[in-house]
């Protein structure tokens, strides 16, 4: 990928990790902009705007592509593809009353509790013993309300597995209209 810009790379640069945040605007005579938003050492972030609009960040790492190491904590291979769907009634110690005047709505901590939940039962009825799975990163739009009393359908698709971590996309939707999307990772452990 040339950007134009020095990313201080040399040729055994590979794409480590893709995190898509939104779709393009769709407009033809938008401008899509490429920049280096970090650098930490042997690895570079790179991130797509559509305008004002961020659609994507792309972490390249200079050195061979690192190989995770097998691992036991799961009785079954998982690959790309499992999922799970879940439904969640708002309850409303899961609500927000922040905003004086307003009608209470589920909130985003309780928003990412439903898709990191979601995301582990992917996981779960594979453990072997002694394993759990812990979130450990989050990447979130919360997009739309969701009232006490309502269902939040929520589904986690594997997109990638890398060692004991696995990485979802997930998304909630209210009666089809979208409340939130994006992706959580999962870690697997071992417990005792």
């Amino acid at each position: 990928m040339d950007t134009g810009m020095d990313t201080g790379m040399d040729n055994s640069t590979h794409v480590e990790q893709v995190i898509w945040h939104g779709d393009l605007s769709g407009d033809p005579d938008g401008q899509l902009t490429v920049g280096v938003a970090r650098r930490d050492g042997d690895v570079v972030t790179i991130r797509l705007r559509d305008g004002d609009r961020l659609v994507a960040d792309v972490r390249l790492r200079n050195g061979p592509t690192r190989r995770p190491a097998p691992h036991d904590l799961l009785r079954t291979d998982l690959g790309p593809g499992a999922d799970c769907t879940r439904t969640f009634v708002v309850t409303a110690d899961a609500t927000t009353d922040h905003v004086p005047g307003a009608v209470p709505v589920l909130s985003t901590p309780s928003l990412i509790a439903y898709l990191e939940d979601t995301a582990a039962d992917v996981l779960r009825p594979h453990f072997g013993p002694a394993t759990a799975s812990l979130g450990t990163w989050i990447g979130v739009r919360h997009t739309g309300p969701a009232r006490a009393g309502d269902q939040v359908l929520v589904t986690a698709v594997l997109a990638e597995v890398r060692g004991r971590r696995y990485l979802f996309d997930v998304e909630a939707t209210v009666a089809g209209r979208p409340v939130g999307d994006g992706q959580v990772a999962q870690t697997l452990v071992r417990l005792g």
